[in-house]
């Protein structure tokens, strides 16, 4: 293309119309500018078809990462809230020894009573995006600020959990000393009954011990407001941003 343009200069200018080679010279700077024009918009358009692709990947990884954080608080909350109906049931019991107990059902309710559970959440996506600032991708201000804000909850949510972890652990000690020195050996892990049937506890002692029946108390009392914290402001602000993902990826994909 270019050694035509130059010949059809050439011949304008050895038949001298200038006049003709100024407006042919000015058309093909036009031509000229208008190609550099469209491929940058094509470059443009490249790459903001490459940021989309990437957004929505990100979008979609923490929508999984988010979805699957919600599923492992939903089965800490029914560890929390079994620990709080084992502590009620053993309350009971000492309180008012009765003629006969399920002994596989009442180690199974000590040993769970004494357990301490933690969330452990998982965002390396949200963390990868806030260290290489994608998160700029986002466009939706009020999603942003709530997986922020998800650091702050979080942070109080284990404070609240690292506060029970003293009474449990109390009471976790002070019940070995009426149960069977090889219940440490027993596998707790699996909650098949039959693991519970050797173990030997001596109920009248442990109702006879005030301290276990106070330490009770105060696992009730702290797993019924760790599960409503967990459950009532917790859990909402986790679907809210769920919700808000599913937004975002929705306007983007159109």
């Amino acid at each position: 293309m270019v050694p035509i343009f130059k010949h059809i200069r050439q011949k304008l200018l050895n038949q001298n119309r200038v006049t003709r080679y100024l407006v042919y010279a000015i058309g093909e700077i036009f031509l000229v500018v208008i190609g550099i024009l469209i491929a940058l918009q094509v470059n443009n358009w490249n790459e903001e078809n490459k940021l989309k692709k990437q957004k929505v990947i990100l979008l979609e990884s923490l929508k999984t990462e988010f979805e699957e954080n919600q599923n492992r608080l939903d089965i800490l909350l029914s560890f929390i809230n079994q620990r709080e109906a084992y502590a009620r049931t053993l309350l009971a019991i000492l309180e008012q020894l009765p003629s006969q107990v399920d002994s596989i059902e009442t180690v199974f309710a000590l040993e769970r009573t004494g357990f301490v559970h933690y969330f452990n959440p998982t965002l390396p996506t949200y963390e990868e995006m806030k260290s290489s600032g994608t998160l700029s991708l986002i466009d939706n201000k009020d999603l942003k600020r709530r997986m922020a804000d998800y650091q702050t909850f979080l942070e109080y949510s284990f404070r609240i959990e690292d506060g029970n972890k003293g009474p449990i652990q109390q009471f976790s000690e002070r019940i070995l000393k009426y149960m069977d020195p090889d219940f440490g050996d027993v596998n707790i892990t699996d909650n098949e009954s039959r693991n519970y049937a050797s173990v030997k506890f001596d109920l009248e002692a442990m109702s006879n011990d005030s301290e276990i029946q106070y330490l009770l108390k105060i696992i009730i009392q702290k797993s019924v407001l760790e599960a409503g914290y967990k459950e009532r402001i917790f859990t909402p602000r986790l679907t809210r941003i769920i919700d808000l993902i599913e937004g975002e990826l929705n306007q983007t994909a159109k």
